[in-house]
């Protein structure tokens, strides 16, 4: 099964990519879409999308990714955070940290940053000792 179909069986509503930027496009500023994006040309701002976020091997993104799912071949100078999977392709060069349900690292990419794979947001706690009674 390709990383294609694996995508597609991975989310429970069909992933529609109204947009494609072409390899010799360059966009300066953020990107927001209702549906999938593909993009093989480089981009120096925020993406939002509700679909799935891919890049080709030969894009550039510079800023923060925000969608349903990702699939990153290219390269990517910032955080990533997506609401259930991410694939990082054996090309893919993330330089920031990755929010995700499922992280999958195909061999040969690059990652240098921190993941994390709850679907719980993060809640401070403390502890309280044996002597420590909480205030009433």
């Amino acid at each position: 099964m390709s990383t294609k179909e694996k995508m597609s069986h991975s989310t429970k509503t069909p992933d529609k990519m109204n947009t494609i930027l072409g390899e010799k496009i360059e966009i300066n500023g953020d990107i927001d879409v209702k549906s999938g994006i593909m993009i093989h040309g480089k981009v120096v701002g925020n993406i939002v999308a509700s679909g799935t976020v891919r890049t080709s091997e030969n894009s550039l993104i510079t800023g923060t990714i925000k969608a349903t799912n990702a699939m990153i071949s290219g390269r990517i100078k910032g955080d990533i955070s997506v609401d259930n999977k991410i694939v990082l392709g054996a090309k893919s060069v993330i330089e920031g940290n990755i929010r995700a349900k499922i992280l999958v690292i195909e061999e040969g990419a690059q990652f240098d940053g921190q993941s994390n794979m709850s679907s719980q947001p993060t809640v401070k706690t403390s502890v309280l000792g044996d002597k420590q009674k909480p205030n009433v």
